[in-house]
């Protein structure tokens, strides 16, 4: 919600923080996804099957070291388009073609 009160007054803070909550609502989709996969995979342990190991120890790998991320994306979707835009283009120019701005 607070995003977009901010874009209320400003439409850049949607642009700003477009990418950082689609990152953030793809880890949610994966960890609603990996837990019912996960949910499975210990319902069938027992088996002995391969793939309900695999499944498991990729669940915890998502889980510890993947959806954690999260927390710096929705701080990056906070953090406002003034940043952003405030940037010089010619900087940017520079910085990413690693020439004079002046060449554009």
């Amino acid at each position: 919600m607070e995003i977009g009160m901010q874009a209320m007054q400003n439409p850049d803070e949607v642009g700003a923080a477009a990418v950082p909550y689609l990152r953030t609502v793809g880890h949610l989709v994966f960890s609603y996804f990996w837990a019912r996969m996960a949910r499975v995979a210990l319902d069938n342990a027992s088996s002995g099957d391969a793939v309900y190991r695999a499944k498991l120890a990729t669940a915890r790998f998502y889980f510890a070291k993947l959806l954690p991320e999260t927390a710096s994306t929705i701080r990056a979707a906070r953090t406002g388009a003034k940043l952003m835009m405030d940037y010089d283009e010619a900087l940017f120019l520079r910085a990413f073609f690693a020439q004079s701005a002046s060449a554009f």
